[in-house]
């Protein structure tokens, strides 16, 4: 046994060592570093490509979209309660109304923010064509897919280095178990008979 561990000396003269212990071995070393190393940095890089994918469609989507303010023609669903905070971010399709740039009255389903009564004034955003959209992106928005986008790639990453791990190590224990299967098969008559 060595300072640190036991001897690597020892261990690579050991006569009970088998090829396929070194093979494990070496693999558990490999997919370890990935696991442990990669997954994070893959995660990482993959966080930051989404980051900026995000940045330029929020930019694209601000450049198409135009705010509108528009009156409610009907009252929109209060199912939330308000005290959850979640109430000025759940948004329902109702019908609203407003005047166009050139004097005419638009009437349209668009999606208000939960508890706004009939009469009250919402904002609505159209696309280029005058069509009713949704919001762009805001800063919550973009920061979901990015935490998304990096937390799967690095989850899918460790993934696979332990999927390879415990299929490797499968894969090694039933050719050791036809190593020892076919040793026994040649020492086993031989020990029958100095028994019987």
């Amino acid at each position: 046994m060595g300072l640190f561990g036991p001897d690597h000396r020892a261990a690579r003269d050991n006569p009970l060592r088998r090829r396929s212990d070194v093979v494990e071995a070496w693999a558990a070393l490999v997919l370890g570093v990935l696991a442990v190393l990669v997954a994070p940095a893959a995660g990482a890089l993959s966080g930051w490509a989404a980051h900026e994918d995000a940045r330029a469609h929020v930019r694209a989507q601000r450049e198409s979209r135009q705010p509108q303010r528009a009156r409610l023609v009907e009252d929109a669903p209060d199912h939330v309660p308000a005290a959850s905070g979640v109430q000025a971010t759940v948004t329902y399709p109702v019908t609203v109304r407003w005047t166009d740039g050139q004097g005419r009255t638009v009437t349209a389903i668009a999606p208000v923010t939960a508890g706004l009564e009939r009469g009250d004034t919402a904002t609505v955003w159209l696309d280029r064509h005058g069509g009713v959209t949704t919001a762009p992106w805001g800063g919550g928005d973009v920061w979901s897919h990015t935490l998304a986008a990096g937390f799967l790639v690095a989850t899918a990453t460790a993934g696979l280095a332990l999927t390879t791990r415990l299929t490797l190590r499968a894969a090694l224990d039933r050719r050791r178990l036809a190593a020892w299967e076919r040793g026994w098969s040649r020492v086993e008559p031989v020990w029958g008979r100095r028994h019987a």
